[in-house]
């Protein structure tokens, strides 16, 4: 198996021990802390909602995966550049595979990802507070 499968309900998400040896969870310590923290924010301010399967050929308005968003990739508006972008994603497929299938086919959430990413910066000596 790739990954683990689901142990509780969506909304919660698996705990961060339940996650450290996961191989997406080794592929999302690849990214930098800014990239991280960009993920996070659009995670944490749910106004955002990151799409499943929209490497290639994002149909339609903003429609990018976690790791585009991180990378500071924008959605093509132009045919020019939605070959650079199905380029960059092919690339970026390559090097993030395991956490790309993981949110593809459903074994994480964002809920997973916003804790994973709380559990990486502070593994960095980085806190993260929580607005009130």
């Amino acid at each position: 198996m790739l990954f683990g499968g689901r142990n509780g309900c969506e909304d919660e998400g698996h705990s961060a021990v339940s996650f450290i040896d996961e191989p997406w969870f080794l592929d999302l310590q690849k990214l930098n802390n800014e990239e991280l923290m960009r993920m996070y924010t659009m995670i944490s301010d749910r106004r955002y909602r990151f799409v499943k399967n929209a490497w290639y050929i994002p149909i339609g308005g903003d429609q990018r995966c976690p790791i585009m968003v991180a990378k500071g990739f924008r959605s093509p508006d132009t045919v020019n550049r939605m070959a650079e972008f199905q380029d960059t994603a092919k690339m970026l497929e390559g090097e993030f595979r395991n956490f790309i299938d993981a949110w593809d086919f459903g074994y994480i959430t964002e809920r997973d990802i916003e804790n994973a990413i709380l559990n990486i910066l502070e593994s960095r000596n980085i806190a993260i507070t929580e607005r009130s």
